[in-house]
């Protein structure tokens, strides 16, 4: 998946669920990681490269660990939001 692919599709499930910060489940290189999308951290220093960082925590109260998926090692059909849309 490439950068614009995976924000295209947070953009979707963002609208979907009404927040900019979408409950997401990723699936990349055998490994299930679920969580909300953490928006806070800047953009790409490389606006041509197609490598990015998606960073996602657990939800709740109190935020829990954070994991960190490369983008371009998510499959083309490996973003859904956590109800499997």
């Amino acid at each position: 998946m490439t950068y614009d692919q995976c924000q295209a599709v947070l953009a979707e499930l963002g609208r979907r669920q009404g927040t900019d910060r979408p409950l997401v489940r990723i699936l990349a290189g055998g490994l299930v990681v679920r969580g909300r999308v953490v928006r806070n951290l800047p953009g790409r220093r490389n606006p041509v490269s197609p490598y990015g960082l998606l960073v996602v925590e657990q939800p709740g109260l109190t935020p829990g660990p954070a994991s960190m998926v490369q983008i371009a090692s998510i499959p083309e059909d490996g973003l859904h939001g956590v109800d499997g849309s």
